[in-house]
């Protein structure tokens, strides 16, 4: 087992409050092509990430974020995420959540969330991982959504 699955898993279980995106990589593998990551996670409740996430920037790396300074020039793809109480998500088609992760069936990525109070505010830096991921192995670029 390597570490980064051990940081995952004491995440998970609630011995740490943040989980870095590096340590939710979990164990992606090439079927064929395209990368997987593991999705059969359990779930463990994050009380923090409850309710409306809105889209307000995409950056290369969360430290590239400024509140009120824009990054990504024209429109965010991801408008918004809405976590729900066990697990489920807005839109729900293929996601789910468990602490520090969302999950997603249909492509087969658990993307990391991180939550941050910057300036008295909640932001959350999300893991978007796209065909730029899955397909051409690129590390993944990340929402940054703020608690409505």
């Amino acid at each position: 087992m390597n570490i980064k699955l051990l940081a995952l898993i004491a995440v998970l279980a609630g011995f740490g409050a943040l989980v870095c995106a590096d340590e939710v990589k979990l164990d992606a593998t090439a079927a064929g092509s395209r990368l997987a990551d593991n999705i059969n996670l359990p779930f463990v409740n994050d009380p923090a990430v409850l309710g409306k996430w809105v889209s307000v920037d995409f950056v290369r790396v969360p430290e590239d974020f400024e509140p009120g300074t824009r990054q990504f020039g024209g429109d965010l793809y991801l408008k918004d995420l809405t976590f729900k109480a066990g697990g489920k998500m807005v839109p729900g088609l293929c996601f789910n959540w468990t602490k520090g992760v969302v999950l997603d069936s249909c492509d087969t990525t658990a993307s990391a969330y991180v939550i941050k109070e910057i300036g008295g505010a909640a932001y959350m830096f999300f893991e978007w991982k796209s065909g730029d991921y899955t397909i051409r192995h690129r590390q993944p670029e990340y929402y940054v959504l703020k608690k409505e």
